[in-house]
C-alpha cells in the first residue's frame, strides 16, 4: 500500500539551517580533521560549534577560538 496525501499539497523538504558540513559532536569534527590532515595537504583546520544551528562545523579562518 502506498502513502497518499489526502490533499494535493506540494511539501517541501527540510533544508539545513547551514550550508556547511555539519558534524554532531566534536568528536566527530576531531576525526574528520584527522582524517583530511592524514589524505592531502592542507591549512590548518579547526572545528567550532555554530552559534546557528548548534553543530560542529570545519574552518581554515584563523578567527577567534
Amino acid at each position: 500500500m502506498k502513502y497518499r496525501l489526502s490533499k494535493k499539497e506540494k511539501i517541501e523538504p527540510i533544508a539545513p539551517v547551514c550550508r556547511k558540513e555539519a558534524y554532531f559532536t566534536f568528536e566527530d569534527a576531531q576525526a574528520m580533521i584527522k582524517q583530511i590532515e592524514e589524505t592531502r595537504v592542507t591549512r590548518k583546520i579547526r572545528a567550532y560549534q555554530c552559534n546557528i544551528c548548534g553543530l560542529w562545523h570545519l574552518t581554515s579562518s584563523q578567527g577567534k577560538q
